[in-house]
Protein backbone atom coordinates (compact mmCIF):
# COMPACT_ATOMS: atom_id res chain seq x y z
CA UNK A 1 0.00 0.00 0.00
CA UNK A 2 2.64 2.36 1.00
CA UNK A 3 4.09 1.61 -2.66
CA UNK A 4 1.18 2.13 -4.04
CA UNK A 5 1.00 5.59 -2.55
CA UNK A 6 4.56 6.75 -3.02
CA UNK A 7 4.23 5.53 -6.68
CA UNK A 8 0.95 8.20 -7.17
CA UNK A 9 2.13 10.69 -5.73
CA UNK A 10 5.53 10.79 -7.39
CA UNK A 11 3.49 10.49 -10.46
CA UNK A 12 1.30 13.33 -9.09
CA UNK A 13 4.51 15.19 -8.85
CA UNK A 14 5.55 14.70 -12.31
CA UNK A 15 2.81 15.73 -13.73
CA UNK A 16 2.58 19.21 -11.67
CA UNK A 17 5.98 19.91 -13.38
CA UNK A 18 4.44 18.50 -17.02
CA UNK A 19 1.89 21.85 -16.26
CA UNK A 20 4.48 24.07 -15.09
CA UNK A 21 6.22 23.45 -17.95
CA UNK A 22 3.02 24.15 -20.25
CA UNK A 23 2.67 27.68 -18.32
CA UNK A 24 6.26 28.42 -18.85
CA UNK A 25 5.51 27.78 -23.03
CA UNK A 26 2.88 29.79 -22.97
CA UNK A 27 4.41 32.41 -21.26
CA UNK A 28 7.35 32.41 -23.66
CA UNK A 29 10.20 30.98 -21.86
CA UNK A 30 11.87 28.14 -23.39
CA UNK A 31 14.51 27.97 -21.28
CA UNK A 32 12.06 27.22 -18.21
CA UNK A 33 9.77 25.13 -20.41
CA UNK A 34 13.12 23.05 -21.27
CA UNK A 35 13.98 22.49 -17.20
CA UNK A 36 10.14 21.39 -16.45
CA UNK A 37 9.71 19.19 -19.75
CA UNK A 38 13.16 17.44 -19.06
CA UNK A 39 12.17 16.04 -15.87
CA UNK A 40 8.90 15.03 -17.63
CA UNK A 41 10.45 13.50 -20.62
CA UNK A 42 12.28 11.37 -18.55
CA UNK A 43 9.32 9.70 -17.02
CA UNK A 44 8.11 9.44 -20.72
CA UNK A 45 5.29 11.84 -19.28
CA UNK A 46 3.14 11.96 -22.42
CA UNK A 47 4.51 14.62 -25.15
CA UNK A 48 6.99 16.07 -23.03
CA UNK A 49 9.94 14.53 -25.35
CA UNK A 50 8.81 16.55 -28.18
CA UNK A 51 7.85 19.93 -26.14
CA UNK A 52 11.02 19.79 -24.67
CA UNK A 53 12.43 18.80 -28.27
CA UNK A 54 10.56 22.68 -29.14
CA UNK A 55 12.46 23.92 -26.54
CA UNK A 56 15.66 23.68 -27.40
CA UNK A 57 15.55 24.00 -30.66
CA UNK A 58 14.26 27.91 -29.85
CA UNK A 59 17.15 27.75 -27.54
CA UNK A 60 19.28 26.74 -30.42
CA UNK A 61 20.41 23.79 -28.70
CA UNK A 62 20.34 21.71 -31.93
CA UNK A 63 21.97 18.37 -30.86
CA UNK A 64 20.00 17.95 -27.79
CA UNK A 65 16.97 18.90 -29.63
CA UNK A 66 17.16 16.14 -31.73
CA UNK A 67 18.53 13.44 -29.17
CA UNK A 68 14.67 14.36 -27.99
CA UNK A 69 12.51 14.09 -31.19
CA UNK A 70 14.00 10.69 -31.68
CA UNK A 71 12.96 10.09 -28.20
CA UNK A 72 9.47 11.37 -28.74
CA UNK A 73 9.15 9.44 -32.34
CA UNK A 74 10.17 6.34 -30.10
CA UNK A 75 7.19 7.13 -27.94
CA UNK A 76 4.95 7.32 -30.66
CA UNK A 77 4.67 11.43 -31.86
CA UNK A 78 5.32 10.93 -35.63
CA UNK A 79 5.48 14.69 -35.70
CA UNK A 80 9.07 14.83 -34.00
CA UNK A 81 10.13 14.17 -37.57
CA UNK A 82 9.07 17.40 -39.18
CA UNK A 83 10.18 18.73 -35.99
CA UNK A 84 13.93 17.67 -36.57
CA UNK A 85 13.45 19.66 -40.09
CA UNK A 86 12.48 22.44 -38.72
CA UNK A 87 15.68 24.52 -37.12
CA UNK A 88 17.18 24.04 -40.80
CA UNK A 89 13.77 24.75 -42.39
CA UNK A 90 13.38 27.93 -40.51
CA UNK A 91 16.78 29.02 -41.35
CA UNK A 92 16.16 28.61 -45.40
CA UNK A 93 12.35 30.33 -44.91
CA UNK A 94 14.32 33.28 -43.16
CA UNK A 95 16.85 33.23 -46.71
CA UNK A 96 14.63 33.00 -48.77
CA UNK A 97 12.25 35.72 -47.49
CA UNK A 98 15.58 38.07 -47.66
CA UNK A 99 16.21 37.20 -51.41
CA UNK A 100 12.87 38.37 -52.25
CA UNK A 101 13.48 41.34 -50.42
CA UNK A 102 16.51 41.98 -52.32
CA UNK A 103 14.73 41.38 -55.99
CA UNK A 104 11.82 43.65 -54.87
CA UNK A 105 9.33 40.80 -54.62
CA UNK A 106 6.04 41.34 -52.73
CA UNK A 107 6.61 40.78 -49.10
CA UNK A 108 3.88 41.98 -46.93
CA UNK A 109 2.31 38.64 -45.22
CA UNK A 110 2.48 39.92 -42.00
CA UNK A 111 0.52 42.83 -40.20
CA UNK A 112 0.36 43.66 -36.74
CA UNK A 113 -2.25 41.86 -34.55
CA UNK A 114 -4.17 45.48 -33.68
CA UNK A 115 -4.73 48.96 -34.28
CA UNK A 116 -2.52 51.26 -32.59
CA UNK A 117 -3.67 52.92 -29.27
CA UNK A 118 -1.54 55.96 -29.60
CA UNK A 119 0.82 57.47 -31.91
CA UNK A 120 4.26 58.76 -31.33
CA UNK A 121 6.71 60.27 -33.99
CA UNK A 122 9.43 58.23 -35.61
CA UNK A 123 11.90 60.31 -33.83
CA UNK A 124 10.58 59.58 -30.33
CA UNK A 125 9.94 55.76 -31.34
CA UNK A 126 13.98 56.02 -32.88
CA UNK A 127 14.99 57.67 -29.22
CA UNK A 128 13.46 55.10 -27.19
CA UNK A 129 15.60 52.58 -29.65
CA UNK A 130 18.93 54.21 -29.22
CA UNK A 131 18.34 53.74 -25.01
CA UNK A 132 17.47 50.31 -25.45
CA UNK A 133 19.99 49.54 -27.49
CA UNK A 134 22.68 51.40 -25.14
CA UNK A 135 21.68 49.50 -22.61
CA UNK A 136 21.92 46.26 -24.68
CA UNK A 137 25.56 47.26 -24.87
CA UNK A 138 26.61 48.05 -21.82
CA UNK A 139 24.75 44.99 -20.00
CA UNK A 140 23.55 42.17 -22.46
CA UNK A 141 20.19 41.24 -23.84
CA UNK A 142 18.87 39.09 -21.36
CA UNK A 143 19.21 42.33 -19.15
CA UNK A 144 16.79 44.35 -20.97
CA UNK A 145 14.88 41.86 -23.80
CA UNK A 146 11.83 42.47 -21.74
CA UNK A 147 12.34 45.90 -22.22
CA UNK A 148 12.34 45.37 -26.09
CA UNK A 149 9.81 43.51 -26.61
CA UNK A 150 7.59 45.85 -24.30
CA UNK A 151 8.34 49.16 -27.01
CA UNK A 152 8.07 46.83 -30.11
CA UNK A 153 4.04 45.71 -28.68
CA UNK A 154 3.72 49.40 -28.31
CA UNK A 155 4.90 51.07 -31.57
CA UNK A 156 4.24 47.53 -33.88
CA UNK A 157 0.45 48.81 -34.64
CA UNK A 158 2.01 52.42 -35.55
CA UNK A 159 2.91 51.19 -39.27
CA UNK A 160 -0.91 50.75 -40.04
CA UNK A 161 -1.07 54.42 -39.83
CA UNK A 162 2.47 55.47 -40.65
CA UNK A 163 4.64 56.26 -43.72
CA UNK A 164 8.54 55.42 -44.65
CA UNK A 165 9.67 57.06 -41.29
CA UNK A 166 7.74 55.07 -39.31
CA UNK A 167 8.85 51.93 -41.18
CA UNK A 168 12.15 52.44 -40.72
CA UNK A 169 11.75 53.39 -36.74
CA UNK A 170 9.69 50.11 -36.28
CA UNK A 171 12.07 48.02 -38.13
CA UNK A 172 14.79 49.60 -35.98
CA UNK A 173 12.80 48.00 -33.29
CA UNK A 174 12.12 44.56 -34.50
CA UNK A 175 15.57 44.27 -35.41
CA UNK A 176 17.07 44.77 -32.05
CA UNK A 177 14.52 42.61 -30.59
CA UNK A 178 15.90 39.97 -33.14
CA UNK A 179 19.24 40.91 -31.41
CA UNK A 180 18.55 40.81 -28.25
CA UNK A 181 16.62 37.91 -28.19
CA UNK A 182 19.81 36.29 -29.81
CA UNK A 183 21.52 37.30 -27.16
CA UNK A 184 19.34 36.08 -24.55
CA UNK A 185 20.48 32.31 -26.11
CA UNK A 186 17.02 32.09 -28.00
CA UNK A 187 17.86 32.18 -31.90
CA UNK A 188 14.83 30.12 -32.93
CA UNK A 189 12.75 33.24 -31.51
CA UNK A 190 14.55 35.78 -33.09
CA UNK A 191 14.32 35.06 -36.95
CA UNK A 192 10.50 36.15 -36.58
CA UNK A 193 12.22 39.83 -36.01
CA UNK A 194 14.64 39.79 -38.36
CA UNK A 195 12.23 38.77 -41.12
CA UNK A 196 9.90 41.04 -40.18
CA UNK A 197 12.55 44.07 -39.92
CA UNK A 198 13.64 43.13 -43.72
CA UNK A 199 10.29 44.07 -44.71
CA UNK A 200 9.52 46.67 -42.70
CA UNK A 201 13.04 48.04 -44.17
CA UNK A 202 11.93 47.27 -47.96
CA UNK A 203 9.21 48.88 -47.45
CA UNK A 204 11.02 51.81 -46.85
CA UNK A 205 13.25 51.28 -49.37
CA UNK A 206 16.15 51.49 -46.25
CA UNK A 207 18.78 49.28 -47.71
CA UNK A 208 21.45 50.62 -45.03
CA UNK A 209 19.15 48.60 -42.88
CA UNK A 210 18.54 45.85 -44.99
CA UNK A 211 22.31 45.39 -44.50
CA UNK A 212 22.18 45.96 -40.94
CA UNK A 213 19.49 42.84 -40.25
CA UNK A 214 21.15 40.34 -42.65
CA UNK A 215 24.53 40.70 -41.00
CA UNK A 216 22.89 40.35 -37.42
CA UNK A 217 21.37 37.56 -38.81
CA UNK A 218 24.27 36.22 -40.25
CA UNK A 219 26.51 36.49 -37.05
CA UNK A 220 23.62 34.39 -35.41
CA UNK A 221 23.93 31.69 -37.95
CA UNK A 222 27.48 31.90 -37.91
CA UNK A 223 27.42 31.46 -33.92
CA UNK A 224 24.73 28.48 -33.71
CA UNK A 225 27.13 26.30 -36.44
CA UNK A 226 25.95 26.87 -39.27
CA UNK A 227 27.94 29.00 -41.66
CA UNK A 228 26.47 28.09 -45.07
CA UNK A 229 23.56 29.93 -44.28
CA UNK A 230 25.33 32.56 -42.24
CA UNK A 231 27.64 33.17 -45.46
CA UNK A 232 24.12 33.33 -47.74
CA UNK A 233 23.04 36.07 -44.87
CA UNK A 234 26.59 37.85 -45.46
CA UNK A 235 25.91 37.74 -49.04
CA UNK A 236 22.81 39.38 -49.04
CA UNK A 237 23.80 41.99 -47.04
CA UNK A 238 26.40 42.74 -48.69
CA UNK A 239 24.31 43.41 -51.91
CA UNK A 240 22.35 45.66 -49.85
CA UNK A 241 24.78 47.50 -48.62
CA UNK A 242 26.12 48.56 -52.50
CA UNK A 243 22.93 49.44 -52.77
CA UNK A 244 23.12 51.64 -49.95
CA UNK A 245 26.16 52.65 -51.36
CA UNK A 246 24.60 53.68 -54.44
CA UNK A 247 21.82 55.71 -52.63
CA UNK A 248 24.22 57.78 -50.82
CA UNK A 249 24.34 62.05 -52.44
CA UNK A 250 27.77 62.26 -52.88
CA UNK A 251 29.31 60.14 -54.87
CA UNK A 252 33.01 59.93 -55.24
CA UNK A 253 33.13 57.06 -58.48
CA UNK A 254 30.39 58.02 -60.95
CA UNK A 255 30.71 55.42 -63.13
CA UNK A 256 30.77 53.10 -60.35
CA UNK A 257 27.84 53.96 -59.14
CA UNK A 258 25.80 54.40 -62.90
CA UNK A 259 26.77 50.65 -63.47
CA UNK A 260 25.20 49.56 -59.68
CA UNK A 261 22.21 51.85 -60.12
CA UNK A 262 21.41 50.65 -64.01
CA UNK A 263 21.11 47.04 -62.33
CA UNK A 264 18.97 48.10 -59.06
CA UNK A 265 16.45 50.17 -61.84
CA UNK A 266 16.27 47.01 -63.68
CA UNK A 267 15.31 45.12 -60.69
CA UNK A 268 12.59 47.25 -59.59
CA UNK A 269 9.03 45.99 -60.75
CA UNK A 270 5.87 48.66 -61.30
CA UNK A 271 5.23 48.53 -57.46
CA UNK A 272 8.38 50.13 -56.49
CA UNK A 273 7.69 53.93 -57.50
CA UNK A 274 9.64 55.72 -55.20
CA UNK A 275 12.20 53.07 -55.07
CA UNK A 276 13.00 53.58 -58.66
CA UNK A 277 12.05 57.12 -59.10
CA UNK A 278 15.03 57.58 -56.34
CA UNK A 279 16.94 55.31 -58.84
CA UNK A 280 16.64 57.29 -61.75
CA UNK A 281 17.65 60.55 -60.06
CA UNK A 282 20.88 58.82 -58.49
CA UNK A 283 21.40 57.80 -62.29
CA UNK A 284 20.73 61.64 -63.20
CA UNK A 285 23.36 62.99 -60.74
CA UNK A 286 26.30 60.80 -61.42
CA UNK A 287 25.55 61.24 -65.12
CA UNK A 288 26.02 65.47 -64.36
CA UNK A 289 29.20 64.40 -62.62
CA UNK A 290 30.72 62.60 -65.52
CA UNK A 291 29.60 65.26 -67.74
CA UNK A 292 26.77 63.93 -70.34
CA UNK A 293 24.46 66.45 -69.65
CA UNK A 294 21.80 64.52 -72.50
CA UNK A 295 21.64 61.18 -70.57
CA UNK A 296 21.26 63.27 -66.92
CA UNK A 297 18.73 65.17 -68.14
CA UNK A 298 16.77 61.22 -70.03
CA UNK A 299 17.11 60.06 -66.73
CA UNK A 300 15.46 62.91 -64.69
CA UNK A 301 12.72 62.93 -67.64
CA UNK A 302 11.84 59.33 -66.86
CA UNK A 303 11.84 59.81 -63.20
CA UNK A 304 9.25 63.12 -63.09
CA UNK A 305 7.19 60.85 -65.55
CA UNK A 306 7.46 57.58 -63.36
CA UNK A 307 6.38 60.04 -60.24
CA UNK A 308 3.56 61.49 -61.83
CA UNK A 309 1.44 60.55 -58.78
CA UNK A 310 4.17 60.12 -56.34
CA UNK A 311 3.79 62.13 -53.36
CA UNK A 312 6.97 61.85 -51.33
CA UNK A 313 9.31 63.92 -49.06
CA UNK A 314 12.18 62.14 -49.55
CA UNK A 315 11.96 61.91 -53.38
CA UNK A 316 11.12 65.69 -53.72
CA UNK A 317 14.69 65.87 -51.65
CA UNK A 318 16.77 63.88 -54.09
CA UNK A 319 15.42 66.37 -56.76
CA UNK A 320 16.28 69.34 -55.12
CA UNK A 321 19.96 67.68 -54.96
CA UNK A 322 19.54 66.80 -58.38
CA UNK A 323 18.86 70.40 -59.15
CA UNK A 324 21.90 71.88 -57.00
CA UNK A 325 24.22 70.28 -59.19
CA UNK A 326 22.33 70.58 -61.97
CA UNK A 327 22.42 74.41 -61.58
CA UNK A 328 25.87 74.06 -60.83
CA UNK A 329 26.79 72.31 -64.50
CA UNK A 330 25.43 75.21 -65.88
CA UNK A 331 22.21 72.74 -66.97
CA UNK A 332 19.22 75.23 -67.03
CA UNK A 333 16.74 73.21 -69.03
CA UNK A 334 17.31 70.21 -66.25
CA UNK A 335 16.22 72.59 -63.64
CA UNK A 336 13.18 74.00 -65.60
CA UNK A 337 12.08 70.28 -66.03
CA UNK A 338 12.60 69.81 -62.27
CA UNK A 339 10.79 73.42 -60.92
CA UNK A 340 8.05 72.45 -63.34
CA UNK A 341 7.27 69.71 -61.39
CA UNK A 342 7.67 71.26 -57.59
CA UNK A 343 4.90 74.45 -59.59
CA UNK A 344 2.50 71.36 -60.20
CA UNK A 345 2.79 69.68 -56.78
CA UNK A 346 2.45 73.07 -54.44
Amino acid sequence: MSELLDRFEFDEAVERVYRLGEAAERAGNPREAAVHFRIAADQHVGDAALRLAQALFALGRTEEAAHWCEAALADGFTEAAELMQSDVAARQRFLEHAARIMVGAPVSDWMPPAAPMQLLAPSAVHARTQALRALDQKYGGIACRAAVLEHLALVEPMILAGDEAMWTAVAEVQELAGWTTFDSGLPGLALPHFERALTLARQAENEALIASVLTRAGRMFLHHNAPDDALRAFQLGSVAAHNSWADRRALDDPQRAIASLTTKVGSYDEGFVRARTIALTALARNHLAVGDLAKAGGFTENALAAAATLRSARFDDHLRWLAQEARRAGASELVEQISARFARCH
